[in-house]
């Protein structure tokens, strides 16, 4: 391994983009002081999460991986273990408070695999162990030892393969394209040391009516609040614990004296669920799709002793409503009726329909692009497949990612995505 400081892989400063024909995309650049994105000449400072990621991909390179354990002050020597049937050496350290699992095949000692426990970045799943796998070693010019193919898992799903298809040892490198400018340098440095996801709070004055009753905290994930006469239904748990707890602190100065009675999360993805730990702490039932039971099962078991939130400090057991089929919940004219969506890309949402006010909540399907034109027609379509499976009468919509809008507004974008291309001719099978 000492001579892989000689591959071109700039070990000082680590950079990721593309750049194609007549394209000129932004490209993170890090360094050991700042992560910056760049496009063309103009240049900003990037997130914590950059940084770090950045760092991690320098100093735990598998060229330096080796040295950075050799110079750690707590490396130790731990158990073998055997991964596909080949006994591998084991040896731990701390780095940059981490915890670090490092396998070395006994064959040919070369890494296996990286382990990093850590907090997770996003603020959600507390600890969670990141592996990073190597393999397809290849022997370069000068001596130089180098895997071609890298995996990574994160709490052990794939998150990212990357094969390299060509390494060059020793090129010449024009450092002046890793050069970061100086204000942007000083932009990075006085940024917080807490930013992106876990930095989120709620916005109380972002506040827009949906229908008599219900209401939106819009935000990058919008949060409802409907009001029915035993108690306040919240719609989604998003970001995290404490962006939960500022949801119900919210509800509670809004209502004075009504509690809430339900939170409704309706997808898979974190920005639905992120948050559900501190409804469980409160004892506040959740209602969520019957698909989803393994992803919010393991959200609640989530190591978060280094960080405690409510949860962790007074655990609980969680009071799950699974939804399988139309489930209502409550009544009078704020009446939710949940419906599985069961399509391609909702295969794991479901929609909230208010009947008496013709007002359906569709979750992650309906959104916008950067246009302003609806983001991928066939979401769309999958809604109206919902609507006319349950024979539901709408006249507006609104979701996670866009207030209201009229249902006609989603029907004419359909007919619009559908309709035969210019010149195309009938959409009709040809005459046999």
């Amino acid at each position: 391994m000492s001579n892989s400081h000689a591959l071109a892989l700039w070990s000082q400063c680590w950079s990721f983009g593309s750049v194609g024909p007549g394209i000129r995309r932004w490209v993170s650049i890090v360094d050991a002081d700042a992560a910056v994105m760049q496009r063309g000449d103009r240049s900003i400072p990037a997130g914590r999460q950059a940084f770090d990621e950045g760092r991690e991909r320098i100093e735990l390179a598998p060229e330096r991986v080796l040295f950075v354990a050799r110079d750690a002050a707590d490396l130790a020597l731990a158990a073998a273990v055997k991964v596909h049937g080949i006994v591998q050496h084991v040896v731990t350290f701390t780095w940059r408070g981490r915890r670090a699992r490092l396998l070395i095949d006994s064959g040919n000692f070369v890494p296996t695999m990286l382990e990093l426990i850590a907090d997770d970045p996003f603020g959600i799943w507390g600890l969670v162990k990141q592996s990073t796998w190597y393999s397809l070693w290849t022997l370069l010019p000068g001596g130089v030892r180098y895997p071609l193919q890298v995996d990574r898992e994160w709490n052990g799903v794939t998150r990212s393969s990357t094969t390299i298809a060509k390494i060059a040892v020793n090129p010449a490198i024009d450092a002046g394209g890793f050069a970061i400018p100086a204000d942007t340098k000083r932009a990075f440095a006085s940024s917080p040391a807490v930013s992106g996801i876990p930095a989120l709070t709620l916005d109380v004055s972002n506040v827009r009516d949906v229908a008599p009753g219900i209401v939106q905290y819009a935000g990058s994930w919008n949060v409802g609040v409907v009001r029915q006469s035993d108690g306040l239904v919240i719609v989604e748990a998003p970001i995290g614990s404490h962006y939960s707890a500022q949801v119900i602190d919210a509800a509670a100065k809004a209502y004075p004296g009504v509690p809430v009675k339900a939170v409704v999360t309706t997808s898979d993805a974190w920005p639905h669920l992120g948050g559900v730990r501190e409804y469980v702490a409160r004892g506040i039932p959740i209602y969520a799709l019957d698909l989803n039971q393994p992803i919010l099962t393991r959200l609640l078991k989530a190591d978060y002793s280094a960080h405690p939130d409510a949860l962790a400090k007074t655990p609980k057991t969680g009071k799950f409503v699974w939804v399988g089929g139309k489930t209502t919940l409550g009544s009078g004219d704020t009446r939710i009726e949940l419906y599985p969506i069961r399509g391609e890309n909702g295969e794991r949402m479901m929609a909230a329909y208010f009947p008496a006010l013709k007002l359906l909540y569709t979750s992650d399907e309906i959104m916008r692009d950067r246009s302003g034109a609806f983001f991928m027609p066939e979401f769309l379509l999958e809604v109206r497949d919902l609507v006319r499976r349950e024979r539901l009468d709408v006249d507006r919509v609104f979701g996670v990612h866009i207030g209201v809008i009229p249902w006609t507004e989603i029907e004419r974008a359909i007919a619009t995505a559908s309709a035969p291309a210019a010149g195309g001719g009938s959409s009709s099978p040809p005459a046999r």
